[in-house]
């Protein structure tokens, strides 16, 4: 078969290479492997192949192919053998993805061998007893890369419930769906409608702690009573570090600090090697710090110091928990902190797009509320805002380049608000405007 020919044939299957996952240059491939990785090892319902096909795949991205073939090994045990329709979709979209990953490599043979075994389980492009799950598999893999995916996921969970609408496992993955709708996008209508699929999922799911959490976070303004009832009912009977970690913030938020303390540091008895939970523990640290009264302020300060500096000796590129550190040196002495921020700088092609955010706005603060200069304060931020990552980070850059154009005067001040319109307008076409928002 000729080359052009065969990459024909493979942009028409069914699998991860061909949905357009939203997986562009701004997005940190290495982060959403972690997260993912422990999606894998601790969701209970029927999503793992398809978790495991995008593991694949972003290995493939990151040019790590022995890894991605693996993925696609581990997917193969996945499948589901007493559901005929489910075995048959679980495997055209592994084929497809292995028939994908040889075509990259160049190993044109085998690209045409898989892609043979596509076209003998499925002799039309689209199979109408294989899509809806294909659809839930598609539905699954963009809830797994971010939030705002949710919408996208919601379209694909509710094609695969009108062909099955008794599915179980494809209402548990509405309910996720709806979930994200709302906690990216804060749709108000959405609300109840992701609470009615939730409170079924939990029910036809008892063990999925993660929907346990989404409902939780949902009713924690309307009911919270049952919104404690279902955290503490988390942290006692789960291990995963995700909704270990969501716990921990949801006491976080009530300044119950030494309770989520307690339990991020549950989590990483479990999980010791989960790089957010170390941010999130350096976090709760920092709430602790900042709401210790006189007497106690200075005794926090030193015990999170010391283990902040333990846990960075064991991994050291745990670049937030740095950032933090220097944070608490500032409180003493600001020539330390702004110290640790040259050493990363100095560093800094070898950090993410995200770490580099968070240097700008961690460095910026420090300019802005130590040295008081509003100059290097605003260079600081504008780096951080031009940056094209969707972040709280670049949000708050934002915010801080228009405060600080209150401080200015005249054209000054007008010159700020062109730089942020000048960087938005050169953004890459895949950065939306839900994003700037």
């Amino acid at each position: 078969m000729r080359k052009e020919e065969l990459k024909e044939k493979l942009d028409a299957l069914q699998c991860h290479f061909t949905w357009h996952l939203s997986i562009a240059g701004h997005i940190d491939i290495g982060h959403v492997l972690q997260k993912l990785a422990v999606e894998i090892k601790y969701t209970p319902h029927q999503n793992q192949a398809a978790l495991l096909g995008l593991q694949a795949y972003l290995y493939q991205l990151k040019g790590q192919n022995r890894e991605a073939l693996q993925s696609l090994k581990d997917a193969e045990e996945y499948k589901r053998q007493d559901e005929q329709q489910a075995s048959a979709a679980g495997s055209l979209v592994i084929y497809g993805n292995y028939a994908w990953i040889h075509y990259l490599q160049a190993s044109y043979q085998e690209a045409e061998s898989y892609l043979e075994q596509v076209e003998q389980l499925c002799t039309t492009p689209l199979d109408a007893r294989l899509i809806p799950y294909i659809q839930a598999q598609k539905g699954w893999s963009l809830l797994a890369i971010r939030a705002r995916n949710g919408e996208r996921a919601r379209e694909c969970f509710g094609v695969a419930l009108m062909l099955e609408p008794e599915n179980r496992n494809f209402h548990a993955g509405l309910a996720m769906a709806l979930y994200s709708c709302w906690s990216y996008f804060w749709y108000p209508d959405i609300a109840e409608e992701a609470r009615i699929q939730l409170e079924r999922t939990v029910v036809e799911h008892p063990n999925n702690y993660r929907a346990k959490m989404c409902l939780a976070m949902l009713l924690e303004q309307v009911d919270r009573e049952r919104s404690i009832d279902l955290i503490e009912e988390n942290v006692e009977k789960s291990s995963d570090p995700d909704v270990l970690k969501a716990s921990s913030s949801f006491w976080l938020k009530r300044n119950a600090t030494e309770k989520a303390i307690k339990i991020i540091q549950q989590a990483l008895e479990q999980n010791p090697g989960y790089h957010l939970l170390y941010q999130a523990l350096a976090k709760c640290y920092k709430i602790q710090w900042l709401n210790a009264n006189n007497e106690d302020k200075n005794n926090v300060l030193e015990a999170a110091i010391k283990d902040l500096n333990q846990i960075l000796q064991e991994h050291p590129d745990l670049v937030f928990v740095k950032l933090q550190l220097a944070e608490f040196y500032g409180a003493r002495d600001p020539a330390q902190e702004e110290k640790i921020y040259r050493e990363l700088q100095e560093r800094k092609d070898t950090l993410s797009l995200k770490s580099l955010q968070a240097l700008n706005l961690y460095w910026g603060n420090f300019f802005f509320y130590k040295k008081k200069s509003l100059d290097e304060a605003k260079a600081k931020f504008m780096d951080g805002y031009r940056i094209p990552m969707a972040t709280a980070m670049r949000r708050k850059c934002a915010q801080k380049l228009t405060q600080l154009a209150q401080y200015y005067h005249g054209e000054a001040a007008a010159a700020i608000y062109h730089s942020i319109k000048d960087i938005d307008r050169h953004l890459p076409a895949e950065f939306s405007a839900a994003e700037l928002e």
